[in-house]
């Protein structure tokens, strides 16, 4: 029997639409820190701007740069809360690949089972005996 190549993890990346997730989300990182530095008088230049950004969706948070207007932390407020969620479908995306692939896993040895056993007056005793073990594992 010819096994086909594992392909789960394109499988999950296209039903969980997560490049075009991940995209918008680096759109909205750089569009929020081009918001933040023309609004806010403490950055000088677009790069510390998405410095204070980065340190803020990875809690690094050295204090160096803080936002003081309204509006910078408003979108400080949802670059955060966007950031929790993005963290979120990451990992939903990384445990929902490990569940295809778990199921694929099961497939493929089912599969293999039932081969055997439509072969059975073909196999010999060790099969057999292996085919009983399995019968018996998946009883209990």
């Amino acid at each position: 029997m010819k096994k086909k190549p594992n392909n789960a993890l394109s499988i999950v990346l296209k039903r969980t639409h997560f490049f075009e997730t991940l995209t918008l989300y680096f759109l909205v990182f750089f569009a929020f820190a081009f918001v933040i530095y023309r609004h806010e008088t403490v950055f000088e230049t677009y790069g510390q701007a998405l410095w204070y950004c980065f340190e803020l969706v990875t809690t690094i948070g050295f204090g160096e740069l803080v936002a003081v207007t309204k509006i910078g932390k408003f979108l400080s407020i949802l670059l955060s809360i966007y950031s929790i969620g993005m963290i979120a479908i990451i990992t939903s995306t990384v445990v929902t690949y490990h569940q295809v692939k778990i199921k694929s896993q099961e497939n493929d040895a089912l599969t293999l089972f039932m081969d055997k056993l439509e072969r059975l007056p073909e196999l010999d005793k060790e099969e057999l005996r292996e085919i009983s073990e399995k019968i018996k594992h998946l009883r209990s």
